[in-house]
């Protein structure tokens, strides 16, 4: 345990230090689902450089680490993304997050609480800390189907570029969420998970983030997938629009 303790500070030092040049971060999509204990996890570096009528930059990091014991779960996750084309930087991201789980006995209530570090260059968002915990509650947790609830009470801490942006810097929220997974057969998987965050005093003051992910396999040879990203900030900043939305699609064939 202590050899953990050591490497995941190191990890919070050295991510913290590469973000100091973004709502909660659904790590549980990352979590893995092998229950063995001890230290497990994944780390990605992907670094290209183009040269045309521009130059172009792009970095984007990813270090994804879980600790389990008999009744404790410890999830570590950093993402920083980067793009430069000439000496505009399009896209300058990252965030970094820590979340603990306590495995109350038969697993129907789990008690969470996490730490969270953004920034997002499009979004004009300087910094966000985010400190919080709550109850998660599992519905369903089979090997075909699985259904969650969160319900988590945050103190954010937020700065944006523009200077007479009026939104509250640091304030109490509410975030709740609910996710499932769904194997709807041996060729499709379905997965959705949908986060609702209104500040407490203002209604007006909310923020929705959803995902979904298909995945279909259409023959033995030929698969599908589709992923859908939005995120809605109904207060944005000034010159930020209020919807944020990605739509992927990926064909693969095998022969």
């Amino acid at each position: 345990m202590s050899k953990f303790i050591l490497l995941l500070s190191f990890l919070l030092f050295s991510g913290w230090f590469n973000l100091s040049e973004g709502q909660i971060v659904n790590i549980d999509k990352r979590r893995t689902r092998n229950p063995d204990k001890g230290l497990q996890g994944e780390f990605n570096l992907g670094f290209n450089f183009i040269h045309t009528t521009s130059d172009q930059k792009q970095m984007n990091s990813r270090i994804k680490l879980q600790y389990n014991d008999d009744l404790n779960t410890y999830l570590f996750s950093s993402d920083l993304g980067f793009n430069q084309v000439g000496s505009e930087r399009n896209v300058n991201n990252g965030g970094l997050m820590l979340k603990y789980n306590y495995w109350v006995p038969e697993k129907i209530i789990i008690a969470e609480g996490f730490l969270q570090y953004q920034y997002n260059r499009v979004k004009s968002l300087k910094h966000r800390y985010i400190v919080g915990g709550g109850p998660r509650f599992n519905i369903a947790d089979g090997e075909k189907f699985s259904l969650f609830l969160v319900g988590y009470t945050i103190y954010l801490n937020e700065l944006y570029e523009h200077t007479d942006f009026e939104r509250r810097k640091s304030l109490v929220k509410f975030s709740s969420m609910g996710s499932f997974d769904w194997q709807m057969g041996d060729a499709a998987k379905l997965s959705h998970s949908t986060y609702y965050e209104p500040d407490y005093s203002d209604p007006a003051d909310f923020r929705l983030w959803s995902e979904t992910r298909f995945n279909v396999r259409i023959s033995q040879k030929f698969n599908f997938g589709l992923f859908v990203k939005l995120e809605y900030d109904n207060l944005a900043p000034p010159e930020v629009d209020k919807l944020f939305y990605t739509v992927t699609n990926s064909f693969q064939w095998r022969f």
